[in-house]
C-alpha cells in the first residue's frame, strides 16, 4: 500500500456536472412540462387521501408569492413557516421561495414561546405563515407562540393563515383562501439566482442550543437529498415520512427531481401501533422508494408476514441516523428489494451512501459506505492532521453543497470550518482497510473515563441485541475521581432488570469500544419507562444524562457494578 493510501481519505467523482438553477424555475417547468403529475400525495389516518398536482401547485404559490410582494415582502427578507406535514405547508414554502425570500423553519414544539420570539427578533422576520394542522390540533401552541410575538414589533408582523379555521384563537392578517381568490396579475415577481438563501433549517439541539443553518437554491438544485441510488433510472415514487422542517423531509427535493412525494403526518410513524397503516399506504400508493428511520423498520419487523404474501416490495428502503446493524437488513426481501444506509446532516446534505444492500452478506454497525458523488470524506487526529485508515477519529466533509453559515454567529461558522474549507461534522469514526467510511458516534458524546476514551455508539449497538431491549442510551455521569462514569440507560420491552443488562454486558462486551481496545464495564444500569425525544424523534440525550444524574446523585463517589431501577 502506497503513503498515500494509507491515509483515511475517501472521495467519489461527480457522475453530472452542478445544477445551476432555482426551486421556483423548476416548479415551473414541472408545471408546463408535466401538469397534471401529482407531485405531493397526502395519506392520514382514517384513509383519506389529497394531491397537489404540477399545475396546481405553482399556481397556488405563485399567487402565494404575488400577495407578499404586494405586502411588501422583498428578497432575502425572512419569512417563517409553521405547521405540520401538510399540503398547504408545501404551498407556502414554494410561495416563500417563489418571492426570493426565505424559508424559516419554525419547529411548534421549540422549548418555549420566548425563545420564538428571540428567533424572530434576531432574523428580522418579516411574516409569519402558519398551518395550525387538521382539526386545529395545534391551535394551542401556535397561539401561545404569537401571543409572544406581539408587542414592540409583533403588531406589524403579518400572520398569514394556510387553513381555515372558524377559531379567532390568533390574530391573523390573511387566509390562504382569499389570497387565492384575489386578483394579482398586475403584482410583478423578482429574479431569483441560484446562490440566493432559499432555506433556514435548525439543528435538532441535542448537544445544546439549536444552530440556523441556511441552504441557498444551488445546494439544493445541485445536489438535492435522495433516498433512492443517484444512478435510479425508473420513475421514482418516494415516500418519507420526516418532518417538512427538517433537510431530510423538506419538500423542495421531490420538485427539483420531479419525484412523485407520497408523506403523512410525522407522528404517524412514530407510534409503532401504526405499522400496518404504513405498509398499507405504501402499498396503495406503489411507492418505489422509502425512507424508513430503524424504528419504524424494526415496528415493520414485527408484523405478520402474511401482510406480504401479495408480492409487493419497495425496490429500496433507505435508512440512517443511528447505527445500523444485520438486524435491520432483515426488511430486504419482505419488505424491500434492497437497502440503502444513509449519512447526511443538516449542515452538509447527504454524506455518504452504504449499498444498494442485497442482505447476502454482513454490514459491520456503522458502515455508511462510500461519499456521494462530488463529496470529499477524511478522518483526522485533534490537530486536524489527517490519520491511518483503520484508525479512530474525527470525522471531516468538503463539498460544493455545505452550508456556508450558520446564521447571527459568525464566530460558531469560523469554528465549523478548518482553514482549507473542510467542515467538522463533529462525528467520530474510522475508514476501513476495505475503504468504507464507518461512523461510531458523536464527538461530544465520547465518554472520558479517567484517561481512557469511551464510545457509546458502540456500546448501543452491543446492548440492542438483547432481545427484551427496546431502546437504549449510554451516557456519561460525573465522577469525583474519574470525571465521568459510565451509565446504561434502557427502555424494555418486557421483564427486564437491571442486573439482566448488567450480566449481558459482563457476557458479551467486547473490546473494541475503547480508543485503547481494553474494553470496558458500564459502572451504572438504569431501567427507564421511557425516553425523553427531541423533535427528530431521537432520544433527548441531554435530557437523558440529567435525569441519569440526578437518579444517581452527584456527592457520592460512583461505586462499579451499581444497578437502580
Amino acid at each position: 500500500m502506497s503513503a498515500a493510501m494509507a491515509f483515511s481519505y475517501l472521495h467519489t467523482p461527480p457522475i453530472k456536472s452542478n445544477a445551476y438553477t432555482t426551486v421556483d424555475l423548476v416548479a415551473r417547468e414541472n408545471a408546463r412540462l408535466r401538469p397534471d403529475q401529482e407531485i405531493f400525495i397526502l395519506r392520514e389516518l382514517n384513509g383519506s387521501r389529497s394531491s397537489l398536482t404540477n399545475a396546481a401547485l405553482y399556481q397556488q404559490a405563485e399567487q402565494v408569492a404575488k400577495h407578499l410582494v404586494s405586502q411588501g415582502v422583498q428578497k432575502d427578507d425572512l419569512v417563517a413557516l409553521i405547521g405540520p406535514n401538510t399540503l398547504e405547508v408545501v404551498v407556502g414554502m414554494l410561495g416563500i421561495l417563489t418571492v426570493g425570500a426565505v424559508v424559516l423553519n419554525v419547529t411548534v414544539n421549540m422549548k418555549t414561546a420566548l425563545d420564538v420570539k428571540a428567533l424572530f427578533e434576531l432574523t428580522n422576520t418579516k411574516c409569519i405563515m402558519v398551518d395550525s394542522g387538521k382539526d386545529g390540533r395545534l391551535l394551542a401552541p401556535i397561539k401561545t407562540m404569537l401571543e409572544h410575538c406581539d408587542g414592540d414589533r409583533g403588531e406589524s408582523m403579518q400572520v398569514i393563515s394556510l387553513r381555515e379555521t372558524t377559531s379567532a384563537e390568533f390574530r391573523v392578517t390573511e387566509t390562504l383562501k382569499n389570497i387565492l381568490a384575489c386578483s394579482l396579475k398586475e403584482v410583478s415577481l423578482p429574479v431569483i439566482y441560484p446562490e440566493d438563501n432559499a432555506i433556514v433549517f435548525t439543528t435538532s439541539g441535542s448537544t445544546g442550543k439549536p444552530k440556523m443553518v441556511f441552504h441557498s437554491h444551488f445546494d439544493f438544485a445541485s445536489f438535492p437529498f435522495t433516498i433512492s441510488p443517484p444512478t435510479a433510472d425508473y420513475e421514482v415514487i418516494s415516500f418519507i415520512e420526516r418532518p417538512f422542517a427538517w433537510i431530510g423531509g423538506t419538500p423542495v427535493c421531490g420538485i427539483l427531481r420531479s419525484e412523485t412525494k407520497v408523506f403523512m403526518d410525522s407522528t404517524v410513524a412514530l407510534n409503532s401501533q401504526n405499522a400496518a397503516f404504513l405498509w398499507k399506504v405504501l402499498k396503495e400508493e406503489r411507492c418505489t422508494d422509502a425512507l424508513l428511520l430503524p424504528f419504524v423498520i424494526h415496528d415493520l419487523l414485527q408484523l405478520p408476514k402474511t401482510l406480504t404474501e401479495d408480492g409487493f416490495r419497495l425496490k429500496h428502503v433507505t435508512t440512517g441516523g443511528q447505527m445500523v446493524d444485520n438486524f435491520y437488513t432483515g426488511i430486504i426481501g419482505q419488505f424491500c428489494d434492497k437497502m440503502l444506509i444513509i449519512y447526511a446532516s443538516t449542515e452538509t446534505a447527504s454524506i455518504a451512501l452504504n449499498g444498494p444492500i442485497d442482505g447476502r452478506t454482513s454490514i459491520e454497525a456503522g458502515d455508511v459506505g462510500q461519499p456521494y458523488p462530488g463529496v470529499e470524506i477524511r478522518v483526522v487526529d485533534q490537530q486536524d492532521i489527517p490519520i491511518e485508515k483503520g484508525s479512530i477519529g474525527k470525522i471531516q466533509v468538503r463539498s460544493s453543497q455545505i452550508m456556508k453559515t450558520y446564521f447571527g454567529d459568525q464566530q460558531l461558522t469560523r469554528g465549523a470550518f478548518t482553514e482549507e474549507n473542510w467542515f467538522r461534522t463533529g462525528d467520530i469514526g474510522k475508514v476501513s482497510f476495505n475503504g468504507n467510511l464507518i461512523v461510531l458516534g458523536r464527538e461530544n458524546d465520547v465518554i472520558s473515563r479517567g484517561t481512557r476514551k469511551i464510545y457509546p455508539g458502540m456500546l448501543e449497538f452491543l446492548l440492542k441485541q438483547m432481545k427484551m431491549i427496546k431502546e437504549v442510551c449510554v451516557v456519561p455521569v460525573p465522577d469525583k475521581r474519574l470525571l465521568e462514569e459510565v451509565c446504561v440507560c434502557f427502555v424494555p420491552s418486557g421483564e427486564l432488570t437491571p442486573e439482566d443488562v448488567q450480566q449481558y454486558c459482563k457476557d458479551n462486551l467486547f473490546q473494541e469500544n475503547t480508543v485503547d481496545s481494553l474494553g470496558e464495564m458500564p459502572a451504572y444500569f438504569l431501567k427507564f419507562e421511557s425516553f425523553p425525544k427531541l423533535s427528530t424523534g431521537k432520544p433527548d440525550k441531554k435530557g437523558i444524562r440529567q435525569s441519569a444524574t440526578v437518579k444517581l446523585g452527584l456527592t457520592e463517589v460512583s461505586v462499579v457494578g451499581q444497578c437502580k431501577t
